[in-house]
């Protein structure tokens, strides 16, 4: 054979067999196609299955609607039906009222009538008799002389009751009670949360994590904010938050502190956000099922505002380690009834422990003793003595008893009562305006702390103004007072984070506490040791014990946590009487806990 031969040979044979491997290569191939086939119907089948159950959700989602609508409407109705009970129920009794008291008047009016008549009556009969009798004869007028005296004399010691013309009738309406009440009772929207995790919130182009966004806010919280122009500091190259309305950019460090941190809390101390004025930062929402296969638009403009607002309301974080503390009584629930309160705004405990409480939309004064049982209560809404409008704190004269009541607008005045809640005397309506906080010194005297105007105002019990000044240097939002033995004032201020600290002249002494340490204080106490206690409402209840020179003494804070806090006061076993905006008291013990002196050291704040 020759070579040629050989080598077509070996050339047809090795394409025989390049052949016969790409025949095989193309048979797997095949073989994979046909399984990713069966795959993808399995996959299909499995898909169907899931649309029917997206269906089956949806239909009984939609079902779920139109129930809820319906319930929202049927319970709309009812209360429209109750409403409508009411007001009639209202106007019935009003015209009861309005009925009795003119039947009243009536007969009042025709016993005037019937005195004057037999005065005239009398008076021309004498008249008369005069007239036509000569005047030797006038000596016989002395006849009649009793049956003239008697009806003249029941004349004229018939004495009209004056306060009869005088009563009032009005109809005093509590908006705010209402509102409140209707959004406790009138329901809720109840959806169970998807049970999937949704993916992290990331930047359009996919590269950035929602770690990203907080690792930002953790770098900016640790800044402190500058006290002279009240705005974060950042540096130029810190982050930059998109602004889905107007496709814009703003640089957090141009956020500014004071404007928003007013307005907010101004809204919050009249009761209309809950919890701390930054609380609403902490609410979260339940993603939809769609969320992942919408734009990112919307999930950005709800992070960027919630950022914004972070940062322009969070104080510095406290730097203070806290001792745990529990509540070992708590009393209280929404509602009328004895026991039960719609604004428990201030709080008060008298020598015998027993704990006083300001139900303020409710117009009226309640009792409780040490443990929380109901006692007795004083007080209904009007503007006559013995009535309360819209009572907002509460102090006591420890040497007799007396209960010392201030009323915000529109009457913003005190009222004294004794011990059993019998009226004594009111007064101040004529220079008080927006009383906030009111205590007792050692001699009686009366101290009042005005927010808005800051003004502090020293009365007697008599009602005698002894010594006012200003504080508007000083003071940002006053909401509680305390007096020691020294004649020294001491005020928390909420909106400051601190305890400010004046004499009786209104010269400013000193300050206790501090951003960082007694952030959003609602009250201050003075115990039998002297010291000073400053509860705060931020994150947990707080409580901060100091010296009166302002050294720290202990920190504590409460292993549960409230919603807005109102007022605070002190009890004889060192324990904390706490007025929460859930319609309860609470009362936390405090002592028992190691110093801080080292964590203290440690901090560098003191």
């Amino acid at each position: 054979m020759s070579d040629n031969q050989v080598i077509v040979k070996a050339d047809m044979k090795d394409k025989e067999t390049k052949d016969k491997s790409h025949f095989k290569q193309s048979i797997d191939e095949m073989d994979q196609i046909n399984n990713l086939i069966e795959e993808g119907k399995a996959k299909a089948n499995e898909l169907n299955v899931t649309l029917k159950t997206i269906e089956h959700i949806t239909d009984r989602l939609h079902h779920q609607y139109t129930k809820a609508q319906n319930d929202v409407n049927d319970t709309f109705n009812f209360y429209v039906n109750q409403l409508d009970e009411c007001k009639s129920e209202t106007l019935k009794e009003l015209d009861d009222i309005y009925n009795s008291k003119l039947v009243n008047l009536n007969h009042l009016y025709s016993k005037v009538i019937e005195g004057v008549d037999k005065v005239k009556q009398i008076a021309m009969f004498v008249d008369r008799f005069k007239k036509f009798s000569s005047s030797h004869d006038t000596c016989e007028l002395l006849l009649f002389k009793q049956l003239i005296e008697a009806p003249l004399l029941q004349i004229r010691n018939f004495e009209p009751d004056i306060n009869i013309p005088k009563a009032e009738l009005e109809f005093v309406s509590n908006y705010q009670a209402i509102q409140t009440s209707v959004k406790n009772t009138y329901g809720y929207i109840r959806s169970s949360s998807t049970e999937s995790r949704q993916p992290p919130i990331s930047r359009p182009n996919g590269v950035s994590s929602f770690n990203q966004h907080t690792n930002g806010i953790d770098s900016l919280l640790q800044k402190r904010f500058n006290s002279s122009n009240n705005t974060v500091t950042a540096n130029n190259n810190g982050p930059v938050i998109s602004n889905g309305a107007n496709n814009g950019t703003r640089s957090l460090s141009n956020i500014s502190l004071s404007d928003s941190i007013a307005t907010l809390y101004e809204k919050w101390s009249i009761g209309g956000l809950g919890g701390s004025p930054d609380s609403s930062l902490y609410t979260n929402s339940t993603p939809s099922i769609s969320e992942p296969f919408n734009s990112l638009s919307d999930p950005l403009l709800d992070l960027s505002t919630k950022l914004t607002s972070a940062i322009s309301l969070l104080p510095i974080k406290s730097q203070i380690k806290r001792q745990k503390m529990i509540y070992h009584c708590k009393f209280g629930e929404f509602g009328i009834l004895e026991g039960q309160f719609t604004e428990p705004s201030g709080v008060s405990v008298n020598a015998q422990n027993d704990i006083i409480v300001a139900d303020t939309n409710n117009h009226r004064i309640q009792i409780f003793d040490k443990e929380g049982r109901f006692k007795f209560q004083f007080g209904e809404c009007g503007k006559r003595d013995g009535q309360l409008l819209y009572p907002n704190r509460v102090a006591v004269v420890k040497q007799s008893g007396d209960i010392i009541v201030t009323e915000r607008s529109p009457t913003h005045q005190i009222q004294i009562y004794n011990q059993y809640g019998q009226f004594v005397r009111k007064f101040g309506a004529n220079i008080l305006q927006h009383p906030r906080g009111v205590t007792v010194d050692n001699k009686g005297q009366i101290i009042v702390v005005e927010c808005k105007v800051m003004r502090v105002l020293i009365f007697d019990q008599m009602g005698n103004v002894l010594k006012k000044f200003g504080c508007s240097a000083h003071l940002e939002f006053p909401n509680g007072v305390v007096v020691n033995d020294k004649q020294e004032i001491f005020i928390s201020d909420n909106r400051a984070h601190c305890v400010k600290v004046f004499s009786y002249e209104g010269h400013f002494l000193r300050q206790i506490g501090g951003e960082g340490l007694t952030n959003y204080p609602i009250g201050v106490c003075i115990n039998e040791a002297g010291e000073i206690l400053v509860a705060d409402n931020h994150n947990n209840f707080n409580i901060t014990v100091f010296t009166q020179d302002g050294q720290l003494i202990n920190a504590l804070e409460s292993k549960v946590k409230h919603a807005q806090c109102f007022d605070v006061a002190l009890m004889d076993d060192n324990s904390v009487v706490l007025a929460s905006k859930d319609y309860r008291i609470y009362i936390y013990r405090y002592l028992g806990v190691e110093s801080l002196a080292q964590a203290v050291a440690t901090s560098g704040i003191c």
